[in-house]
C-alpha cells in the first residue's frame, strides 16, 4: 500500500478499475467517467492522496468546506456516495473504511503513473450550483435533516409543511446540501414567494432549469428536459400558488422515473404520491425549575436564542438564575425559530426580564427582523398576513373566534361558541380541518379526543383581527358565558 502526501503533475493515481486523474479531477472506470459530485471528490482526493493514513473527520470537513457551516451528517452522506459509486464491498473490494472515534481511511491499494497531456480526456461541465448559501449554524434540526435525507430518494415528493416563521427553508435547503453529491444531475432550487401568479409557476421552473419554453406548453416541455435526468427540484414556498404546483409536481414526477421533488409549503400539496412532514417548534423542557444552564441548553429552542443573543452581546452567557426567564421567552414565542431570533435581538434593549414583559403585548407581534428579509419575514405580524390572506372569509371568521380561547378545546366545545346565524357546525368542522392543515391551528391527540388550541404568536393576531371587528363585544360576553358554565377544559399546555 502506497502513502501519496504530494501529487505530481498531470499524475493518474490509480486503484482497482478506477483511474483517478488529479489535475483534471476526473475518475474513469474502466474508460468511463464516474458519475460523482465536486464535493465527493474533494474528499475523495484527500483520502486518497493519504491512502494508509487515517484522515479525521475534523480534517475532512476543514478541507471540503473551509468556509461552511456544516454538519457530519454532511460528511456522512458523502462518504456513503462515494461508496456507492466505487462499489466498495461488491466483490469483496474494500476501498474507504471507517475508523472508529478516529476517521477514514482509503484502505485499496493505489499506484501512482505519470500521463501525457494530449492523452488526458477532459471532464464534461455539470450543472452550478442554486443552493442559498447558509450563513449560520441550524439549531436543533439534525433528526428531521436526517429523515429528509433517508426518505427523498425513495419516496421521490415530500412536502416539508409548517406554519410561518419555523424554518421550513432553512431545513430544506440544509436537506438539500447533503443530498446535492448523491443526484448526478444536482439540484435546482426555485423560491415561489414572490410569484404572484399561478399560470407562471411553470415558467419559473423552466427558467431555473436553464429552459427556454414555448408558452403554450411549458409542463410538457420540463418533463422532456427532465425526463433522462437525476435530479432533485427543490420548490419553496408553494402555499400561495397550492393548486398549480400540486398539478406541475405530479406531471413532471410521471414524466421523470429519476427525479425528486423537496417542497415547502404552509399546507400539504395534496399531490398523488406526496409524503408530508411537519416541521415542528424548537424543543423546551416540561419545567424550568431547578433547572441548571448546562441542562436548559440541551434544549434547541434555548441553543437558538442563547446563541443569538451571544451574537449580538459578545460577553452574554446563560446563568442557573436565568434560565426560568429565558424558558418562559422561549415559551411565549411557542418554540419558533424567527420568534426567537427576533426576540434575541432585543434582549441588549431591554435585558431578559424586561423582554419577557414586552411579549406580553403588542411588540410580539410588531418585533422587527433583518432589513434584507422577504417582507413577509420581518416581523411576525407580516408572516401571519400572509398565512391569513389565504383563508377564505369562513375560515378567517373561524380564526378569530377561536382567540377567544386560552385553553385547548374540543370541537364540540369550540362549534357551542363559535356557531351562529353566519356560520354552522358544518362549516366550523371544515373550517377547523383547513386551519389545522394549513398550520394556523394545533391539534393535541389525547387518549379519547382531539383538542385544538392557536399558539400564543397566531393567537395575539387573531385578537387583534377579532377585536377589530364589530362583534368582538357581543363574541366575548358569549364565550364568558360558556366559561362560566365550566364547558372548556384545561390546557395542560398552557
Amino acid at each position: 500500500m502506497n502513502t501519496f502526501r504530494s501529487i505530481q503533475a498531470e499524475e493518474i493515481l490509480q486503484f482497482g478499475s478506477f483511474c483517478y486523474y488529479v489535475q483534471r479531477r476526473l475518475v474513469l472506470d474502466g474508460g468511463r467517467p464516474l458519475r460523482v459530485g465536486s464535493k465527493a471528490l474533494d474528499i475523495l482526493h484527500l483520502l486518497v492522496t493519504n491512502a494508509g493514513t487515517v484522515v479525521s473527520k475534523a480534517a475532512i470537513i476543514a478541507h471540503v468546506w473551509p468556509a461552511t457551516v456544516v454538519e457530519e451528517i454532511n460528511l456522512r452522506v458523502h462518504i456513503a456516495a462515494l461508496r456507492r459509486a466505487l462499489g466498495d464491498g461488491r466483490d469483496g473490494q474494500r476501498y474507504i473504511v471507517n475508523i472508529p472515534q478516529r476517521g477514514y481511511s482509503f484502505v485499496a491499494d493505489v499506484q501512482s503513473r505519470e500521463a501525457e497531456v494530449a492523452d488526458l480526456p477532459r471532464r464534461a461541465a455539470g450543472p452550478g450550483p442554486t443552493l442559498p448559501a447558509r450563513l449560520s449554524r441550524i439549531e436543533g434540526r439534525d433528526p428531521i435533516v436526517a429523515l429528509l435525507v433517508r426518505q427523498l430518494p425513495a419516496r421521490r415528493l415530500m412536502t416539508l409543511v409548517a406554519a410561518g416563521g419555523m424554518g421550513k427553508t432553512a431545513v430544506a435547503v440544509r436537506a438539500a446540501e447533503v443530498l446535492a453529491e448523491c443526484y448526478e444531475d444536482g439540484v435546482v432550487f426555485i423560491d415561489l414567494a414572490a410569484l404572484a401568479d399561478p399560470a407562471l409557476v411553470a415558467a419559473r421552473v423552466a427558467g431555473a432549469l436553464g429552459l427556454s419554453v414555448p408558452a403554450r406548453d411549458p409542463v410538457t416541455c420540463i418533463g422532456d428536459y427532465l425526463r433522462s435526468r437525476h435530479l432533485l427540484l427543490l420548490l419553496d414556498n408553494c402555499e400561495h400558488l397550492i393548486d398549480a404546483c400540486a398539478t406541475l409536481v405530479e406531471h413532471l414526477l410521471k414524466a421523470a422515473p429519476r427525479l425528486s421533488i423537496l417542497a415547502t409549503s404552509r399546507e400539504p400539496l395534496l399531490a398523488e404520491g406526496e409524503c408530508v412532514q411537519r416541521l415542528m417548534p424548537l424543543t423546551l423542557p416540561a419545567d424550568s425549575a431547578q433547572l441548571s444552564a448546562a441542562d436548559a441548553l440541551t434544549y434547541s429552542a434555548l441553543q437558538l436564542f442563547v446563541s443569538r443573543v451571544a451574537s449580538h452581546q459578545e460577553s452574554f452567557s446563560l446563568r442557573d438564575r436565568d434560565v426560568p426567564l429565558v424558558v418562559g421567552i422561549c415559551r411565549r414565542l411557542d418554540g419558533s425559530p424567527l420568534a426567537i431570533e427576533l426576540a434575541a435581538a432585543r434582549v441588549d434593549a431591554f435585558g431578559l426580564e424586561g423582554l419577557r414583559a414586552q411579549l406580553a403585548g403588542a411588540f410580539l407581534l410588531s418585533m422587527q427582523g433583518q432589513r434584507t428579509a422577504l417582507a413577509r419575514q420581518q416581523s411576525l405580524r407580516a408572516s401571519l398576513d400572509w398565512s391569513y390572506a389565504l383563508l377564505t372569509p369562513i375560515e378567517q371568521f373561524v380564526l378569530q373566534r377561536f382567540a377567544l380561547f386560552k385553553v385547548a378545546v374540543t370541537l364540540d366545545q369550540a362549534i357551542s361558541v363559535i356557531a351562529c346565524k353566519a356560520v354552522g357546525s358544518a362549516g366550523i368542522f371544515d373550517a377547523v380541518i383547513q386551519l389545522v392543515a394549513k398550520s394556523l391551528l394545533l391539534a393535541e391527540m389525547g387518549d379519547e379526543v382531539v383538542h385544538y388550541r392557536l399558539l400564543n404568536c397566531t393567537r395575539a393576531y387573531a385578537l387583534e383581527k377579532l377585536q377589530e371587528s364589530d362583534e368582538f363585544r357581543l363574541v366575548r360576553e358569549r364565550y364568558a358565558r360558556h366559561r362560566d358554565m365550566r364547558l372548556l377544559k384545561p390546557n395542560r399546555a398552557s
